[in-house]
């Protein structure tokens, strides 16, 4: 059995033959407030093309597999009734039902014969599962302390007999640091696509607290969704990381390529969101390219290992993971996994390493940018019928000769990409003013977030576009407060474009 820690796209599958239908469990009857554990003789119920297999026993009130349930009390008081409460309160989108699972070697069969590709569900934790990390139960003594974890592992059975496994981290508190312990609030996509094409899924879980008969924290989570539509935006919460760590494509499987420099690398894919991400993996120099994934609070570069950090300290939006991307001349691409299509946009901040080197200089790039000076994202669509549309986004911009208006983007800013029409996929590259005969001195490195999701408002970049496309000019100008203005003064500036859109600038 192959057992992947993270919730990636490993291998270069067809992700376009996908099993049955989305499950959301709205179609089966359960009494207000209540829950369905008892399914008859054949202790199993069929949905959209699954079948999900169960155990009842009511001489013992026990029960196995999975229950249906529509509670929305969210505490854990007493056994009969809390234990098939969520921590939410209510299914994945609002919805009304969901289902509580208790895995003990129950399967979810899929109907079709020879298996399919299921694309994943929606998860979160039990009400009860939450009370046991908080303050600890009868079985577990005291809450969750350093160390502490509880996993979900997923396990795709294939027609051939092998199997592969997912393992999710529904609670965390392994990291040293108190402040990266967490557990699942709320309901949290899992994509089942790495899995490939399987027969059956299998669950078990794991935690830390354990005595001479097991696991004795309680073994239960939350499902909703199964086989649903996966979140649109790629916001990379869900890969799972240790804290304070990156994903970047090592030690994992993948074609091996050959680089422009004649190396060996593993080509890999993650997905997330409605996208596919390439990254480049060098095993024997133990570098990487294209795109890593990241959770690293600090923003201070100081070493090589410092290069997954953002200038932010976290994602948009104050979110945990983010992407940390660093392109090649092996041209890794962004995908959307269901074809062609426009991209609302993105959300762009600068690497920790590029903000050392702006203001301060590096190894490569000898002392602070100065007036003439520039760093620039090229962002490249590609069309179905190969040709190609570019955009343009200055990282830092000290071009102008007032020096008051020289800045570097260190915030998380929206980047309008729809512009670029209907693309198949995307490709960047980062140019700088700062060369030498062997290219670039400027770290080639940029954090994104947030991608193919939407703007906060209307304030962000709309970068001038290529091939066939008008820039937009500047109209009006305003201070952060409203206050209009004729020329670029120092802090916020917002900008009504002739094409009706709003720009905000920091000048400095």
């Amino acid at each position: 059995m192959r057992k992947l820690y993270a919730v990636f796209i490993f291998a270069l599958m067809s992700l376009s033959s996908m099993a049955g239908d989305v499950v959301t469990f709205e179609q089966f009857e359960v009494n207000e407030n209540g829950y369905l554990n008892d399914f008859g003789e054949d202790a199993c119920f069929e949905a959209g093309g699954f079948t999900f297999n169960c155990n009842y026993f009511p001489e013992w009130s026990y029960w196995s597999g999975f229950a249906i349930s529509n509670r929305t009390k969210t505490a854990f008081d007493s056994y009969e009734l809390d234990q098939f409460n969520s921590c939410v309160g209510q299914g994945a989108n609002g919805s009304e039902k969901y289902v509580v699972a208790f895995p003990q070697g129950e399967t979810i069969d899929v109907d079709a014969a020879g298996g399919e590709v299921i694309s994943g569900f929606y998860v979160t934790n039990n009400a009860w599962v939450v009370e046991a990390i908080l303050n600890g139960d009868g079985m577990t003594p005291g809450a969750f302390a350093t160390g502490d974890f509880l996993t979900l592992s997923i396990i795709g059975n294939h027609p051939d007999e092998t199997a592969d496994t997912l393992v999710y981290y529904l609670a965390d508190y392994r990291s040293d640091n108190e402040a990266d312990h967490y557990y699942v609030s709320d309901w949290r996509w899992i994509d089942l696509r790495a899995l490939g094409q399987v027969e059956s899924i299998t669950f078990r879980m794991d935690s830390s607290r354990k005595n001479d008969w097991g696991m004795t924290t309680p073994g239960y989570f939350c499902m909703d969704d199964f086989n649903g539509e996966a979140p649109s935006t790629a916001t990379f919460e869900e890969i799972a990381l240790q804290p304070e760590s990156a994903y970047n494509g090592a030690g994992v499987e993948g074609e091996t390529v050959t680089d422009i420099y004649g190396s060996q690398v593993t080509k890999s894919k993650f997905v997330s969101g409605g996208y596919q991400f390439t990254t480049l993996y060098n095993a024997a120099w133990g570098s990487w390219s294209g795109f890593a994934v990241s959770n690293e609070t600090a923003t201070v570069y100081a070493t090589y290992a410092d290069q997954y950090r953002s200038c932010v300290g976290h994602g948009h939006d104050g979110s945990s993971n983010y992407a940390v991307v660093f392109p090649s001349a092996m041209g890794e691409a962004v995908e959307p996994v269901d074809g062609p299509k426009t991209i609302n946009g993105m959300y762009v901040t600068n690497s920790a390493w590029n903000v050392s080197a702006y203001t301060v200089g590096d190894g490569m790039t000898p002392g602070a940018f100065t007036t003439g000076d520039w760093c620039k994202l090229t962002i490249t669509g590609t069309h179905a019928d190969e040709s190609t549309s570019t955009m343009d986004v200055y990282l830092a911009d000290y071009r102008s000769e007032n020096a008051a208006e020289h800045y570097y983007i260190d915030q998380w800013q929206w980047v309008d990409l729809s512009g670029l029409g209907e693309v198949k996929s995307l490709t960047f590259a980062i140019s700088s003013s700062r060369n030498n005969e062997w290219g670039m001195t400027t770290p080639g490195y940029f954090c994104i977030d947030d991608f193919g999701g939407q703007a906060d408002g209307t304030l962000g970049i709309h970068p001038a576009a290529s091939a066939g496309f008008t820039a937009a000019t500047e109209a009006q100008r305003f201070t952060i407060d409203g206050k209009r203005i004729n020329a670029r003064q120092r802090g916020v500036n917002l900008i009504r474009m002739s094409d009706g859109t709003v720009r905000k600038v920091l000048a400095r």
